[in-house]
């Protein structure tokens, strides 16, 4: 959003540079009267001078290098008047879209360069073989409707565009809200997306407008995207520590959700359902300061969404398998496992459209930064939220490093189930190293997170193979563990599974040396 004065000054750039908070709102086809509707909008005042129709044109090489530097560069005209605009990426550790962003009134539709001379940009043009390069890739057209919500201290600017994305021959149409931050906590931002979900098909949104454009210029993404990596620093609070990993989580559900519905992406279903589990492990490490009733409500979603993606998961791991297998299953099984693919896809595909989804992904952001479990005041929760990550950490790490290593010799006399729950445990501790890489340094920590990582990994994948075969046997009866040399794998890989337990038996520990050094 922009909403800059005449010839504004260009703002100093500090490390973090100015920042913009918003927001984003993607909205379903026909819901825009409807969210106009709404009492918080109806009874709002409108601003005028910023809404209308507005055209951007965004700038970028030949090979997309302004892209591939997380830049965005446009200039978008009003009413005759220029605003140049440059935008960096998220920084990945926010919900809201939480971005660089520098403006300057410009003369005309081409585009300043000499105002840039204190931006990241700068170091841009320096590796750039000549400005020239920088050329118009696509235009945005947008029908706003801005209005000043205002309440309390209080301001959010919301604007509701009508958009179409235009590249050469090639538009795209698309419609969204986006809720600015002017003053007062961002907590507000999520208070009024609630309440506008409620009139209206809303959906919690991370893509950009230049992402939209983008698309129509390049190959489409039909990938996934992977969790980055969070830092949680050991002088962290307990509830700073968890805001910053379940963000990354939802970030992860978010974006893979987004990909999952345009193409149908196997790995990006697999990266959705590994973000689930994330915040699943996240919610595990810091239960005992979310012990209240909205947390609990909050925490049966989770587990909803991800019974969802489990189902679909399974039948993928074992169509897959199937395809690729070298047992001559033959044209019928393939058959049958293809059209359980296609059913389960159509459902839950389905499911991403159904109101109870979409606020239920809203609820889970909305409770990450301003739940209720922020500001309990019973002593043990109070206790729990002053906990450091660091400790919080060392302890939690230790409960699970103690009881996987007792049950992780029991492997052979285990039945499926117990199996699958041991499984589960290490792939929580897994991820429990990864949330805390950061918290804990010093060469000696890093080599001997490695090494644990390492053969935690390899026994998830034995274990997951397992039970892979013992999933396939419950989706198809008749297609699975039929053969003897299904059963070999079995014991192939129980073999291995139990050689990779041996290992983590005989690594060391790194977290509690660390956290009483940071104490």
């Amino acid at each position: 959003m922009d909403s800059a004065a005449p010839n504004p000054p260009l703002p100093a750039h500090t490390p973090s540079g100015p920042r913009e908070v918003e927001l984003k709102l993607e909205l379903a086809a026909g819901m825009l009267e409807d969210v106009l509707r709404h009492p918080a909008l109806a009874n709002a005042s409108a601003s005028t001078d910023q809404s209308g129709t507005l055209q951007a044109t965004y700038f970028d090489t030949p090979d997309m290098a302004l892209r591939g530097a997380g830049l965005s560069l446009r200039i978008r005209e009003r009413t005759g008047r220029f605003v140049q605009t440059l935008k960096t990426d998220s920084d990945g550790q926010s919900l809201a879209l939480n971005r660089g962003e520098w403006e300057w009134t410009v003369d005309g539709p081409d585009l300043d360069l000499e105002a840039v001379a204190t931006t990241p940009l700068a170091d841009f043009l320096a590796k750039i073989a000549s400005h020239d390069e920088l050329k118009p890739v696509f235009v945005l057209e947008t029908n706003r409707r801005v209005f000043r919500l205002e309440k309390g201290d209080t301001l959010i600017e919301a604007c509701l565009d009508q958009a179409e994305a235009r590249a050469g021959s090639r538009n795209f149409p698309f419609a969204e809200v986006e809720l600015e931050l002017k003053r007062g906590d961002a907590a507000a931002l999520f208070s009024i997306a609630s309440e506008l979900q409620e009139h209206a098909r809303l959906r919690l949104s991370m893509t950009t407008k230049s992402e939209r454009g983008y698309r129509l210029i390049e190959t489409p993404h039909t990938g996934a995207v992977k969790a980055h990596q969070v830092v949680v620093e050991p002088g962290m609070t307990s509830p700073e520590a968890f805001r910053v990993i379940a963000r990354s989580c939802l970030s992860q559900i978010i974006r893979n959700e987004e990909i999952l519905r345009r193409t149908r992406s196997p790995a990006s279903l697999h990266q959705m359902r590994v973000g689930v589990r994330r915040l699943k492990a996240a919610i595990s490490f810091f239960e005992d300061m979310l012990d209240d009733r909205e947390s609990k409500a909050v925490i049966e979603r989770v587990r909803w969404i991800g019974k969802k993606l489990g189902h679909v998961r399974d039948i993928d791991v074992y169509a897959d398998a199937l395809k690729n297998s070298d047992e001559g299953w033959g044209r019928r099984a393939l058959d049958e496992a293809e059209r359980q693919r296609a059913k389960a896809y159509k459902s839950l595909l389905r499911t991403f459209e159904k109101p109870r989804f979409m606020r239920a992904i809203l609820g889970l952001a909305a409770w990450i930064e301003a739940g209720r479990w922020h500001a309990r005041r019973k002593a043990r929760l109070v206790a729990a939220r002053e906990l450091l990550a660091v400790d919080r950490a060392a302890r939690e790490l230790e409960n699970r490093w103690v009881k996987i290593r007792k049950t992780s010799g029991e492997l052979g006399d285990m039945s499926d189930g117990k199996r699958h729950r041991l499984r589960i445990r290490i792939k929580e501790l897994r991820y429990g190293l990864e949330f805390f890489t950061s918290t804990f340094v010093g060469e000696q920590a890093e080599q001997r997170q490695r090494e644990i990582l390492s053969v935690l990994e390899d026994l998830q994948d034995d274990l997951g193979k397992m039970n892979d075969l013992v999933v396939a046997k419950e989706l198809f009866p008749g297609y699975a563990m039929g053969s003897h040399r299904t059963k070999g794998r079995m014991k192939k890989l129980l073999k291995r599974a139990k050689a990779a337990a041996l290992r983590l038996r005989k690594t060391e520990p790194f977290w509690e040396e660390r956290a009483a050094d940071v104490s």
